[in-house]
């Protein structure tokens, strides 16, 4: 949105340009008066296309076949909305919907801008009319809709954040992205910001900002409604069976990111049962142990898996590109990306377009070492509150991370733990029934269930270690630090300072080191965030 009126249409085209990989399939921009559509970025930005005010899109089809480029407009066509993500409910809201708006694809999120126009049409300003659209959605999304009559715009994101949207300002105009890299684009510096889970940021014509939750956070249930473990597997189940439904409907042939833990492998185990064809993906180390598990399980459990075995030369070149696709140089979260590009890039080589992760289940279950001694220590209420503040801080901690991992492939990531419905279920549960105080495990329902449902008691009750150092990349990536002249003598004072004032990422490093003193190793050590840091400053 221009701040003087200026065309902003070729900027637009530059963003879009800058994250092609995220829509292959088409594009479109809506502008001050029409909507265009083209076959791909590149045609949409040869085009003559003028406004001060521009939403635009790319295209990955999952939904709808090959029509179905955003943006929408409402029936009246006062408003205009484009969506990245997925409405799992789709087509029961489009059977109410379709006896009186006009649909002209097959897509779920063309059901969104006619919720928004039957919720305006009623009466209540603009952000009203958004809270009672989003809380008839089950799904996950990144929404931008703007009414046309008025020139206010607003970015709305999930309750959990599972699809990111960023912003960002100069003096130019206001911008929106999935990707900040879309923003540098646009010639807008850090910081750029997020819009939050169940949050809209509301852009006025007039250039005022705000932003306000129109979606519920999880919260903690005061008394836990299921306090037997036969309940809580009960439940669980028939939570987790309708999430794994809900994201392969429709879907003839399905990738996973396997790493040989429970978590991959109920999600692996249970898609095999609901899709023709079901495809395994790992990467690591050669000789690592994630590979090694991760073969003899799928072998074990009749998956078929496919593995990418990473020297140390393919990791060194590999790091700069996840630095440029993360947009971070946090080690912990190059470390864990690394793996999980190499699985999602062989998956995109194979043809896969929706990949399954397992993302999710240690901050609703209890899987993390150090949960056991919270309770021990502090108490059980105490350790929910941690647990939830784990859960809610995942959109930055993770999600962005795997999201941005798989759209450098055109892959679309999907998380069914993070259900509403199996969120709901988790904070149901009696946590004791899940972490015990002297535990080893955790997540005791969701290893009871993957037994009951025929998975082996030696792989359910499997201690996996953590993704960077299961992969073996963790040392690996220490070791090029070294041979590239970052050691413990490398370090100076004045970065040590720098590193303190830096954002802690991860339950374990906020405060999982505090009660097992193991943690510590999932802490970069200062020399091998030095050598990432110097990779975006050279």
């Amino acid at each position: 949105m221009s701040k003087n009126g200026e065309n902003v249409a070729p900027v637009v085209g530059m963003m879009l340009s800058r994250m092609a990989k995220r829509g292959p399939d088409g594009a479109g921009m809506a502008t001050d008066d029409s909507i265009i559509k083209t076959e791909s970025v590149q045609m949409l930005a040869a085009a003559d296309i003028k406004g001060s005010s521009v939403l635009g899109h790319a295209r990955l089809a999952i939904v709808g076949g090959s029509i179905g480029s955003q943006p929408f407009a409402s029936c009246d066509g006062k408003l205009v909305m484009e969506h990245n993500g997925e409405i799992y409910n789709y087509k029961q809201l489009k059977r109410r919907l379709e006896k009186h708006h006009r649909f002209s694809t097959e897509t779920d999120s063309e059901v969104v801008v006619h919720l928004l126009e039957d919720a305006y049409s009623q009466g209540g300003d603009f952000v009203e009319a958004i809270k009672k659209t989003v809380g008839k959605l089950d799904g996950i999304y990144a929404l931008a809709m703007k009414d046309s009559v008025t020139g206010t715009m607003a970015l709305v994101r999930d309750p959990i954040g599972v699809r990111p949207i960023y912003w960002g300002e100069n003096g130019r105009f206001v911008a929106f992205a999935s990707e900040r890299k879309g923003l540098w684009a646009a010639g807008i510096s850090e910081p750029t910001r997020r819009v939050l889970p169940g949050h809209a940021l509301i852009i006025t014509s007039a250039g005022k900002i705000s932003q306000v939750r129109v979606a519920p956070a999880p919260a903690i249930r005061r008394r836990p409604a299921l306090r037997t473990m036969q309940a809580a597997v009960d439940a669980y189940g028939k939570a987790i069976a309708g999430s794994m439904r809900k994201r392969t409907q429709d879907v003839k042939k399905i990738g996973i990111i396997f790493s040989g833990g429970i978590d991959s492998v109920l999600v692996a185990y249970l898609a095999s049962k609901m899709v023709p064809e079901v495809i395994c993906y790992t990467a690591g180390v050669e000789g690592s142990s994630d590979l090694d598990h991760a073969r003899a399980i799928a072998d074990k459990l009749g998956l078929e898996l496919y593995a990418k075995e990473l020297s140390e030369g393919q990791v060194e070149k590999l790091v700069p590109k996840i630095i440029d696709v993360i947009e971070d140089t946090n080690a912990g979260q190059v470390e864990v990306a690394l793996p999980v590009y190499c699985a999602v890039q062989l998956a995109s080589e194979q043809g896969i377009r929706i990949m399954l992760t397992g993302q999710g289940a240690d901050e609703l279950f209890g899987g993390y070492s150090w949960y056991p001694q919270v309770a021990r220590r502090e108490g059980y209420d105490k350790l929910r509150r941690y647990m939830l503040d784990d859960l809610t801080l995942l959109y930055k901690e993770t999600l962005e991370r795997e999201d941005k991992v798989a759209m450098a492939h055109s892959v679309e990531m999907r998380e069914p733990f993070l259900d509403r419905d199996v969120i709901k279920c988790s904070m149901d549960i009696d946590l004791r029934l899940n972490v015990r105080k002297d535990d080893k495990f955790g997540k005791r329902v969701h290893r009871k269930l993957s037994q009951e449902l025929g998975i082996p008691k030696d792989i359910a009750f499997r201690v996996k270690a953590a993704a960077q150092h299961g992969s073996g990349v963790h040392s690996l990536i220490d070791a090029i630090a070294r041979k590239n002249g970052f050691d413990e003598e490398a370090v100076t004072d004045g970065y040590l300072q720098s590193l303190e004032l830096k954002e802690k990422m991860g339950s374990s490093q906020r405060y999982g080191y505090m009660f097992e003193k193991e943690q510590k190793m999932w802490i970069a050590e200062p020399h091998v965030q030095m050598y990432l840091d110097s990779l975006v400053k050279g």
